[in-house]
Order: C-alpha cells, then sequence, then structure tokens
C-alpha cells in the first residue's frame, strides 16, 4: 500500500493506493501538510468499476475512483467537484459543462486559439469549486482530461456556461434561471456516497447557481461561436484578431511540465 499527501483547492489528504501511478499522477500536487482526511478505493468498488470499465487498466480504474472517493469528502469542506472545462479570462473564471463529448475542450480551445493572452487554463475536465459566502473560487486538480490541460493555479468564477453543439452556422446563447440550470448541471455532478455528503452538495451547488449568471450555449466549431460566447460572458465586444494560438501551441502551454 502506497500512502501520500496530497493537497487539492486548500484541503490537505490522504490517499492510500495499491499502485504507484496514483502517486505520480498526483506528483505535482504531493506536500507534507497534515491531512483532512483519508480516501480508499475498496476491493469491491475496484471490483464494480473494472466490470463497468473491463477494458481499463486497474491503476487507472483506481485512479478515477480516489478522485470519486474524493469528491464525496469535499462537501464537508464547502468544495464540490464538477464535470466541466474551466478558463481564466483576465483571471476571471469561466466554466463550460456539458456532457462527455460535447465539445467543451473544442471550444475553451477555440477561445484560446483566437482570443489569445488574455485566455489561460484552470482545469479542462474536473475542477473543484470552492463555495465560500462573498465568492467561489475555481480550482486546478490533476483530473484534468485527455488533453491534460491545467495549470496549479485558481480563479474566482464568473459566469457558468451550459454548451450544446448544433449544425453548422448556428451560435446564439441565453441566460437561464437556476431551475433550469439545475436539470443540465445534474449529470456533471459528482454524486458523494453517504446521503449527508449529497445533501451538503446539493445546498452547495445551490448556493453555486443563486449567485453567478448562467447560460446555454448552444454552438457550432468555428470563431463565431467564440464570438457568441465571448460577448455574453464577459460584456465586451468581440474583435477578431486572427488565429492567435496555434493548436499544438495550445497544447505545449496549457500542459503540465512532464
Amino acid at each position: 500500500m502506497d500512502t501520500f499527501h496530497i493537497e487539492l483547492a486548500g484541503v490537505p489528504m490522504e490517499i492510500r493506493s495499491r499502485y504507484s501511478y496514483c502517486r505520480w499522477f498526483c506528483r505535482d500536487y504531493l506536500t507534507e501538510k497534515d491531512p483532512l482526511f483519508s480516501v480508499y478505493v475498496e476491493d469491491d468498488r475496484l471490483a464494480e468499476m473494472r466490470e463497468y470499465s473491463p477494458e481499463m487498466r486497474d491503476e487507472f480504474l483506481e485512479r478515477d475512483g480516489i478522485y470519486s472517493a474524493i469528491a464525496s469528502r469535499l462537501p464537508f469542506y464547502e468544495r464540490v467537484t464538477l464535470h466541466g472545462a474551466c478558463i481564466a479570462y483576465k483571471g476571471k473564471g469561466l466554466l463550460f459543462t456539458a456532457a462527455s463529448g460535447t465539445g467543451k475542450s473544442t471550444h475553451i480551445g477555440l477561445w484560446k486559439r483566437y482570443v489569445g493572452a488574455d485566455v489561460d487554463i484552470v482545469n479542462g475536465d474536473k475542477p473543484i469549486f470552492h463555495i465560500e459566502k462573498d465568492r467561489i473560487t475555481a480550482y486546478d486538480t490533476p483530473w484534468c482530461g485527455k488533453e491534460g490541460w491545467n495549470r496549479k493555479q485558481s480563479a474566482v468564477m464568473s459566469a457558468i456556461c451550459f454548451l450544446r453543439r448544433t449544425e453548422d452556422g448556428v451560435n446564439r446563447i441565453r441566460r437561464v434561471d437556476p431551475d433550469e440550470a439545475i436539470s443540465l448541471m445534474l449529470r456533471q455532478m459528482f454524486h458523494p456516497y453517504e446521503p449527508e455528503a449529497t445533501g451538503l452538495m446539493l445546498e452547495l451547488f445551490d448556493r453555486m447557481l443563486g449567485a453567478l449568471p448562467l447560460y446555454l450555449l448552444e454552438c457550432d466549431r468555428s470563431e463565431d461561436a467564440v464570438r457568441c460566447s465571448f460577448e455574453a460572458l464577459t460584456g465586451e465586444r468581440y474583435v477578431s484578431r486572427g488565429i492567435q494560438t496555434a493548436p499544438d501551441e495550445i497544447n505545449r502551454l496549457w500542459r503540465m511540465p512532464g
């Protein structure tokens, strides 16, 4: 058993894992701080995951199981996890969330490509949010999707955008209220194992949805999609400057050093 400590979103925690891969995966988040809780993927949980994803190696299953276990503990510390891609524009956090395969990574990549240096990554797949009374802050994690896009940084949130893919040439965005947003968000939440944690998580998401502007973006994969979301989410007029960042350059800039 490999036991080590990491810190995510300001919360130190203990990880107990069967495989050394998990320590390597979390290498940029190791800490000597005393943990507030400990997580471990039980044998029956690993077997359940193996049955659901038989093509995945056990160390990868354990990695994902550890994140689920962390997600189940975070609501006790006013923090929640969410499946989404979070960027910072001029230091302000913007979350794009939708089902896998919808195009979140594509859309934030287009922001970087056309907007340029004012756009940075927080986390490309599974950020953590600290929900305080006066602000909501997004934090990076090593769980950042197949692109590997993340930074060791945080950003105070300014908006949440739910994404839907449309046919080419159709780009539109509108405000949504919290009642509509919760139905859009439910499938992107990481549901805790314990009823008490589930209740806390739902309370925190309710606070989150009530505190931030919420949008539904229906878009294709064009520069006009960037214009559409940029103007609504930032309040600024979009001015095309052509391609600012090539896709391979985005990967270099947004991936943690290996």
